[in-house]
């Protein structure tokens, strides 16, 4: 990959499990990481990246991805220390527990919807004013296979990255102009603590162990293993890279080939 050392990241939902390897990935490269989460786990994180990357000159900054003014701070005060932002990854995100839609609380539909595309929203309205200035710039949200195709009992989590998805193509037709592009990157099932609860959940609706669930998804995945944040992050470097400068619009998808659209 090349021309990344010394470009500067934005990455949101930095201290979860995807995030905290999507910075790492990153850093590898030598590109300056600002870690941007809501998580009182942050600065544990960041710690612990300052001590494998001390060169690298990011930061962390505590933020609210449904609050504009936090994400509206997070950008400038990026821009404030590195005069620019080459890449914004929004990767904050959550998933539901399982319902029917005649059963789902409202308060599980407004906060899939806030974080998984409101978050996306601001995050990438306010990179996209720091972008079109600079004339330059990467903004990759994170989809999900689940936004391809419904899934039963997870329609807030279905609605909300589809959204993503059809928002990141409307975003990047409105920045092709400034040489500003935009994807999305559709994972599969991931090594997270967010899969996992997941998968507890509904191992226990199925009345099975939760490493038969694990297994039962592992059957479903053609590659046979489940996602990591080094995967996400070797799309976003593509995306991000020269290589990836005639791609913009797309919902790439990092699925282990469990979807193909």
């Amino acid at each position: 990959m090349e021309g990344l050392k010394d470009k500067v990241a934005i990455v949101t939902g930095a201290a979860g499990g995807l995030g905290t390897n999507i910075c790492r990935t990153l850093a590898e490269k030598g590109i300056h990481i600002v870690m941007a989460d809501n998580s009182s786990a942050l600065q544990e994180e960041f710690k612990k990246f300052k001590n494998e990357f001390p060169d690298n000159q990011g930061f962390s900054f505590k933020t609210d991805v449904t609050k504009e003014e936090d994400v509206q701070n997070l950008v400038e005060e990026t821009v404030k220390k590195f005069n620019k932002l080459d890449i914004m990854a929004n990767n904050a995100g959550v998933v539901q527990d399982m319902y029917e839609v005649a059963d789902t609380p409202i308060d599980v539909f407004d906060k899939v919807l806030n974080v998984n595309l409101k978050g996306v929203f601001l995050g990438s309205k306010h990179a996209a004013k720091q972008m079109k200035q600079q004339q330059f710039g990467t903004i990759v949200n994170t989809g999900s296979f689940y936004g391809k195709t419904g899934q039963k009992q997870f329609s807030c989590y279905c609605a909300s990255k589809a959204a993503v998805i059809n928002f990141t193509q409307s975003l990047a037709l409105e920045l092709a102009d400034y040489k500003v592009t935009a994807n999305s990157v559709s994972p599969g099932n991931m090594a997270t603590e967010m899969h996992w609860k997941a998968l507890r959940n509904e191992a226990e609706i199925r009345e099975i162990s939760f490493e038969e669930m694990k297994e039962k998804v592992i059957e479903t995945i053609p590659l046979r293993r489940h996602g990591t944040g080094e995967d996400i992050a070797g799309a976003i470097l593509y995306l991000a890279s020269e290589h990836g400068s005639y791609v913009t619009g797309q919902a790439l998808n990092v699925n282990g080939g469990v979807e193909l659209h």
